[in-house]
């Protein structure tokens, strides 16, 4: 177990939570005695960072702003004292015109949903499934482009979304890299969904960047999460907590997995069975 955080970095769904769900209340407390002690809260989300996610402490019954904010899987990165402001550039109409019309064969056959994400950008495709009840969870609108490549593409993004079956899945990471592995790489944040971005971001560059700017070491930082997209998170900090309930590949890379799931609390559970007791920081 790592001897001394400094640095907590956690992924929201699935991990902290369910998705769309309150933190539970073992999680806040463990928050809080972390936070008590000085120790920097933050997010490492695959969502693009806005008002609602800047005020996510308050909306889950805290105290106190989260520290630092990583998004879009490490394309950018906020913290409360500004040290590490870094945005990842947008992926051009060009390169996802080209994306989309060398998918579009098999976007059509299996009515695969497609949305992206960042620069304002709201398209989608064959809006359904996963991609419709996010679109409930979160409040989010969007703009209904299915069919219509040049209406897709009309403005720039950060990454594309497709969400689809395990199996068809499979055939997207297959073409994916086949065609544009130099430049981009699919990642999984759900089972039959995947997503397309530059293959030079992810969370654990982020945290890096994030730690570098603070002056903070690797092996002072624990991080949480459940899915592929959390694999560089788990596997660049000090030391990796995979969820109960996450892949098996997460597990793999992890340096130890929660008894408990999301649900119940595992990652405030884990904090308080494994630091916070040991090191006398825990009055319950």
């Amino acid at each position: 177990m790592i001897e001394s955080i400094r640095a907590l970095a956690a992924d929201i769904d699935m991990t902290l939570t369910a998705k769309g769900g309150d933190l539970p209340e073992l999680t806040k407390k463990a928050f809080d005695a972390l936070h008590a002690d000085g120790v920097l809260l933050g997010l490492a989300t695959g969502r693009e960072l806005n008002d609602r996610l800047y005020n996510q402490g308050a909306e889950w019954g805290l105290d106190y702003p989260f520290d630092f904010l990583i998004g879009m899987n490490g394309g950018q990165i906020c913290d409360l004292n500004h040290k590490c402001d870094w945005t990842m550039d947008l992926m051009s109409r060009e390169t996802m015109k080209d994306i989309l019309t060398y998918m579009m064969p098999l976007i059509e056959k299996y009515e695969v949903s497609v949305n992206v994400e960042g620069g304002g950008n709201h398209a989608a495709m064959y809006i359904k499934g996963e991609l419709f009840a996010s679109m409930k969870r979160r409040g989010w609108k969007f703009d209904d482009y299915t069919g219509d490549i040049d209406g897709f593409c009309a403005k720039p993004c950060f990454k594309i979304l497709f969400r689809t079956t395990p199996e068809v899945e499979q055939m997207i990471r297959k073409m994916i890299p086949e065609k544009y592995g130099d430049r981009f790489q699919c990642v999984g944040t759900f089972p039959g969904t995947v997503e397309v971005m530059d293959k030079n971001i992810t969370k654990g560059s982020g945290l890096e960047k994030f730690a570098k700017a603070n002056g903070i070491d690797m092996k002072d930082i624990i991080a949480f999460g459940d899915n592929e997209n959390d694999n560089s998170l788990l596997e660049a900090a000090g030391w990796g907590v995979c969820l109960a309930n996450g892949s098996d590949g997460t597990k793999a890379v992890a340096d130890d997995v929660t008894e408990l799931d999301c649900f119940a609390g595992g990652a405030g559970d884990y904090l308080i069975e494994k630091y916070l007791k040991p090191k006398g920081l825990w009055n319950e």
